[in-house]
């Protein structure tokens, strides 16, 4: 699986690594309705798409995840931050960003997770994300 989800100082972190494809997706926003449904407070996140490859990904897939992700019902408004030190994925961040209309998520796309770490009032950690 290219995408590692975490909790870790009360921030969902997912890491995004390898070819990340529309079934990719699929999984996170699964995984994202069940924490989040299990959860008294609806956490920050942190997505870094540092080492994520998205050759395998149509834009369909991203505006359909991005769309659903707009529709969620949270329980408090949070911050959500994208790291994208690459054109590519900093597209797609834009194109995500686009598309998700939920008032309750401030999205926010970062060239370097030092800047994104820093906006959601935390130090940026070494991660060690098991091998798929």
């Amino acid at each position: 699986m290219p995408i590692h989800i975490q909790m870790r100082d009360g921030v969902l972190e997912g890491f995004f690594r390898g070819k990340v494809t529309g079934k990719d997706l699929d999984y996170v926003l699964e995984k994202l309705q069940d924490l989040e449904s299990r959860l008294d407070v609806t956490p920050d996140r942190i997505s870094d798409l540092s080492d994520a490859v998205f050759t395998e990904l149509r834009s369909s897939d991203l505006v359909a995840f991005a769309e659903k992700r707009g529709k969620a019902k949270l329980k408090n408004k949070v911050k959500s931050a994208i790291i994208a030190p690459k054109s590519i994925p900093y597209g797609l961040a834009r194109m995500f960003l686009a598309h998700n209309e939920n008032p309750a998520i401030e999205i926010m796309i970062f060239r370097d997770s030092a800047s994104a770490y820093q906006w959601l009032g935390l130090e940026a950690k070494p991660v060690d994300i098991p091998n798929a």
